[in-house]
């Protein structure tokens, strides 16, 4: 088979075409991994600036010493006020309810020997 010179200049750049297509794939990826990172690193170094002014000024100044610990305290109190008064009304709620019980059993009781004081006295009066 009779290659012509358009063929043979094809076949010879083939390869280097595929080098020269990789190489320049790379090349882009490695400019915009290097575009990324340092915009990434820039904005890091601002933002840590920023927080960490910020962070300083915007946190409230309690105007004596103890006052943010008081308040503190008295939130954790308020808190256990609260868990407290929810375990009484449980506790009391239970109470309740067993009183309820014994009551209906005591009325039970009561119609039991009521029952049996009656049976009692029909067999006395058959002997």
């Amino acid at each position: 088979m009779i290659m012509s010179e358009g063929t043979r200049l094809f076949a010879l750049l083939l390869p280097l075409a595929s080098v020269w297509g990789i190489s320049l794939f790379l090349a882009g990826v490695a400019l915009l991994t290097a575009t990324l990172m340092r915009r990434y690193y820039r904005q890091m170094g601002r933002r840590s600036r920023k927080y960490n002014e910020q962070a300083i000024e915007s946190q409230p100044r309690p105007a004596r010493q103890w006052d943010g610990a008081r308040d503190d305290a008295m939130a954790r109190l308020e808190r256990e006020k609260v868990e407290l008064e929810d375990h009484r009304r449980d506790a009391v709620g239970q109470i309740d309810s067993k009183v309820l019980v014994l009551r209906e059993l005591i009325a039970q009781s009561e119609r039991q020997i009521q029952r049996l004081e009656e049976l009692l006295a029909a067999a006395e009066k058959r002997n």
